[in-house]
C-alpha cells in the first residue's frame, strides 16, 4: 500500500508540473507501467517482456480512452481544470495500483508462476 501511495504522489507531482501543457499525460502512462513492474517484483511475480508489452498496450489504450480524454479536456479550463487534472491523475494511478496489487497478491498467481519455473 505504501508503494502505491508513493506512485500516486509522484503522479500528482508530474500532473501538477505539466498541467498547463497539453499531451504530457503520456508521462503518466510510463509511470503506470513502471509501477506495475515494481508491484509484480514486490510479489515475486516474474513479468517477461511479452507481459510487460501487453500491459503497456492495454494501459496506453485504457488511459487514452479514460484518463487522457478527461485530462486533455480539463487542460483547457484554466486553473480549475489544472487542479482537477491532478486529482484525476492521482485517482487513476491509485486505483490502478490497487488493482495490480490485488492481481499480483493472489496466491493462485504465485503458484502458477512457481509451477512455470519448475518446468
Amino acid at each position: 500500500m505504501k508503494l502505491i501511495l508513493v506512485y500516486t504522489l509522484i503522479a500528482g507531482v508530474i500532473s501538477a508540473v505539466t498541467a498547463p501543457i497539453p499531451g504530457t499525460s503520456l508521462l503518466l502512462t510510463g509511470l503506470e507501467i513502471y509501477m506495475i513492474v515494481h508491484l509484480a517484483k514486490e510479489h515475486d511475480y516474474k513479468l517477461g517482456f511479452k507481459e510487460i508489452g501487453y500491459s503497456a498496450i492495454t494501459l496506453y489504450g485504457l488511459s487514452t480512452i479514460l484518463k487522457d480524454a478527461a485530462l486533455e479536456i480539463l487542460t483547457f479550463v484554466p486553473v480549475i481544470g489544472w487542479g482537477a487534472e491532478v486529482i484525476v491523475a492521482m485517482l487513476f494511478v491509485f486505483f490502478l495500483g490497487m488493482l495490480a496489487n490485488l492481481y499480483f497478491g493472489k496466491p493462485s498467481r504465485r503458484r502458477r508462476d512457481f509451477k512455470h519455473d519448475a518446468d
